[in-house]
C-alpha cells in the first residue's frame, strides 16, 4: 500500500492562474516591450558577465521566487545543483541528506566531489536534531520532489527544523519537478538554494536555474566563465516563455490525474475494474497516477499502451515535447523498494496534457489486450 501522505501539496488552477499573471508583471517591469520581442544576445559581454539579457531573465526569476540572485547554467537540473555545490563547498565536505537512494546524477555529484553524506530519516524529528548536532557538518541537501513511496515529511518544516538548531548551515534544495506542481519551493519555505531544470518547465534542453544569495551567484558565475557554459540570450528567454505557460499547464496536469483516480476507485471501466487493485496520485518525481494491478502485468500494459498512443518513457518528465500521456514503469527507487516482483504490479501513468477520459481509454484497451 502506498503512503497516503506521499504526494505534495498540488498547485491548483486559481493558483497557478495568479503565478502565471505574477511571472508576467514580474517580466514587464524588467523588461521594455521592444527588447523582450528580440531574440537576446549571445557572447561573455563587454564587461565579462555575459548576456544583459540572460541577466535581466535572470533578475526575474529572482523577483518572482523572491531569491537575491539567480544564475542560469548549463546541464540541466544536474548542472544547476552541481553548480551550486560546487561554488558553495570544498570536496569531502560532510552534508546531511535524507536516508533514501540520492537521484542517479546527484549521486555522481556526490562522488566526484568526495562529499561524504549524513543519512538521516527526516520523518524523525528527534533523530533530525540528534544528526545536526554534529559539528562537521557543512550543509544539508533536500529533494522536494519524493525519494521513497512511503516519504510524507513536511520540506518546510525540515528547513525550520534545521534553522532552529543550526542556523548557520547552508541548505540546498533539489526542486526539480517542484516548480509549478506545488504552491512554494525551496527558497520560498526557508532555504538558501533551490536549483532545478527548466526542461521540465517547457523549456529549452540543457538549462538549469539556480536561486542563491548574491556571493554564491558570483561564485558559480566565475566556475562557468567560459563562453560554451554561458546561457544565451534567447535560451533565457525561452525558459521565462516555456515556464510562463507550465503552471496551467501542470495544474491541468494534476486536475487529470485526480479524476483518472476518482474514476478508477468510483466507477472504472470493465477491464480496470477486473484488473487494478488501488490507484493514487503521488509526486514521485513529477506528480502521476500510480496503478496496481491484480496481476503483474506493468511491462505487458505499458508495450500495449503505446501502440494505442501513449508515450512508453518520459523524455523530460513534463518536457515541451510530451503531449501524450505516458504509461510507464514505476521508478527504480520504488522498485528496489517493493522488489523486483511487487513492481510487476504496478504502473506510472502521467497525464500529461491529456484529459482523463483519454488516459483511461488507454488503459481499458491495454488491459482488454493483455
Amino acid at each position: 500500500m502506498v503512503h497516503a501522505g506521499v504526494r505534495l501539496p498540488p498547485l491548483r488552477l486559481e493558483e497557478a492562474r495568479r503565478l502565471q499573471f505574477r511571472l508576467i508583471e514580474t517580466l514587464r517591469r524588467h523588461f521594455p516591450g521592444q527588447e523582450w520581442l528580440t531574440r537576446g544576445e549571445l557572447g561573455v559581454g563587454v564587461d565579462g558577465e555575459g548576456s544583459r539579457f540572460t541577466r535581466h531573465v535572470e533578475r526575474v526569476l529572482a523577483a518572482f521566487f523572491g531569491s537575491e540572485e539567480a544564475v542560469l547554467v548549463t546541464g540541466a537540473g544536474t548542472g544547476a545543483i552541481r553548480a551550486a555545490l560546487f561554488a558553495l563547498l570544498p570536496p569531502l565536505s560532510r552534508i546531511l541528506v535524507h536516508e533514501a537512494p540520492l537521484y542517479a546524477t546527484t549521486a555522481v555529484t556526490f562522488r566526484a566531489a568526495g562529499y561524504v553524506p549524513v543519512s538521516v530519516d527526516l520523518h524523525d524529528r528527534e533523530r533530525l536534531r540528534q544528526v545536526l548536532g554534529d559539528a562537521a557538518l557543512q550543509a544539508v541537501y533536500l529533494q522536494h520532489a519524493r525519494q521513497r513511496p512511503d516519504d510524507h515529511y513536511d520540506l518546510g518544516a525540515v528547513i525550520a527544523e534545521v534553522r532552529a538548531v543550526r542556523p548557520e548551515l547552508p541548505i540546498v534544495v533539489d526542486d526539480n519537478y517542484a516548480v509549478a506542481n506545488t504552491p512554494r519551493i525551496g527558497v520560498e519555505l526557508g532555504a538558501d538554494v533551490s536549483a532545478f531544470s527548466a526542461y521540465k518547465l517547457l523549456g529549452p534542453e540543457g538549462i538549469g536555474v539556480v536561486l542563491c544569495s548574491q556571493p554564491l551567484a558570483r561564485a558559480i558565475r566565475a566556475d562557468m566563465y567560459s563562453g560554451g557554459s554561458r546561457v544565451q540570450g534567447f535560451q533565457a528567454q525561452e525558459v521565462l516563455m516555456g515556464l510562463a505557460l507550465a503552471f496551467v499547464a501542470n495544474a491541468l496536469t494534476q486536475e487529470s490525474a485526480e479524476a483518472v483516480v476518482e474514476r478508477l476507485r468510483t466507477a472504472p471501466p470493465p477491464a480496470c475494474a477486473r484488473h487494478v487493485v488501488e490507484a493514487h496520485v503521488a509526486s514521485l518525481q513529477s506528480p502521476v497516477v500510480l496503478v496496481r494491478l491484480r496481476q503483474p502485468l506493468a511491462e505487458r500494459v505499458v508495450m500495449r499502451a503505446a501502440a494505442r498512443g501513449a508515450a512508453p518513457f518520459p523524455v523530460g518528465a513534463m518536457a515541451r515535447y510530451e503531449l501524450a500521456p505516458l504509461f510507464y514503469r514505476i521508478s527504480g527507487t520504488m522498485s528496489a523498494s517493493l522488489g523486483a516482483e511487487e513492481a510487476q504490479h504496478w504502473l506510472r501513468i502521467n497525464p500529461m496534457r491529456a484529459g482523463p477520459e483519454t488516459v483511461l481509454a488507454i488503459l481499458e484497451e491495454a488491459l482488454s489486450e493483455v
